[in-house]
């Protein structure tokens, strides 16, 4: 079964705003697991399952969404939204870039810097120096 069109589009964002919501609620992807298989245990995703949809590499099923959608209280709705809940930011400008919107005050917010730095150094092999050096050549 193929996913909608709209939903291959946003995965990277869908991705995002889980993970997002699932860090905010300091709960594990194992934890996120097991709870949705106390909602729904025949379509509870597995935890490499859950990190491949935040990572953008999998596109969750409508029904998964559900699921998901019910652990977070949030309408199905809001993960497909372009403005943010609390702040909305107009995003004219980015959305030109590819025809994707970059959402930059949901994808740049310090809270998820703070997270995806520390990721991105680790994913690079770069260390914390050489990020410094690299912010001190760009200023």
């Amino acid at each position: 079964m193929s996913a909608p069109a709209g939903l291959r589009r946003k995965a990277h964002f869908l991705g995002t705003k889980i993970k997002a919501l699932r860090k905010r609620n300091n709960l594990t992807l194992d934890d996120l697991s097991v709870r949705c298989v106390q909602i729904d245990a025949e379509a509870a995703p597995s935890v490499s399952y859950l990190s491949m949809i935040e990572n953008g590499k999998r596109v969750p099923s409508e029904r998964l969404l559900a699921i998901i959608a019910d652990i977070f209280q949030k309408e199905i709705g809001w993960f497909f939204d372009e403005a943010l809940e609390d702040d909305v930011i107009d995003t004219a400008p980015a959305a030109a870039v590819g025809g994707m919107p970059l959402e930059p005050g949901f994808l740049f917010s310090e809270n998820l810097l703070q997270l995806a730095i520390p990721e991105l150094l680790s994913q690079t092999g770069t260390t914390g120096r050489q990020f410094a050096h690299l912010l001190i050549r760009a200023h």
